[in-house]
């Protein structure tokens, strides 16, 4: 059974969402990473790694949206989740020592939370520019 193109439109929008996202955070956490290696201190550490996932999944949720027409919130947020997860996977495989930590569903609600949080702004931001 063939899918609807407008379901397909959608899931490709989320896989677009979630690569740009996942790219735009393993770029920022390279120049995070040079900023604590050149003396940054380490109380800003969960900040900034807070601050780039936050980032991230908003450039996502902004790419995602360009073809989301309907239920855009529900989409988008698995944009974040799926975000969470693949990094999860790519820092696990990067850092052997990552492995699981207590606040991981935390993390995973925090960026449905996120992505669907940006989904309802830029939503609203579209109308009102239009």
């Amino acid at each position: 059974m063939k899918l609807p193109s407008i379901k397909n439109q959608a899931v490709n929008a989320v896989i677009r969402g979630i690569l740009h996202a996942v790219i735009l955070s393993l770029v920022l956490f390279l120049l995070f990473a040079v900023l604590i290696w050149m003396g940054l201190p380490s109380g800003l550490n969960k900040p900034g790694i807070e601050i780039i996932k936050i980032l991230s999944i908003f450039w996502g949720v902004i790419v995602a949206l360009r073809h989301i027409e309907k239920h855009g919130w529900l989409f988008v947020a698995l944009v974040g989740l799926m975000y969470m997860v693949l990094i999860f996977f790519i820092f696990s495989i990067i850092s052997p020592e990552f492995g699981l930590i207590s606040g991981l569903l935390t993390n995973i609600l925090f960026a449905c939370l996120v992505g669907a949080f940006s989904a309802m702004i830029l939503k609203t931001l579209r109308t009102q520019t239009v």
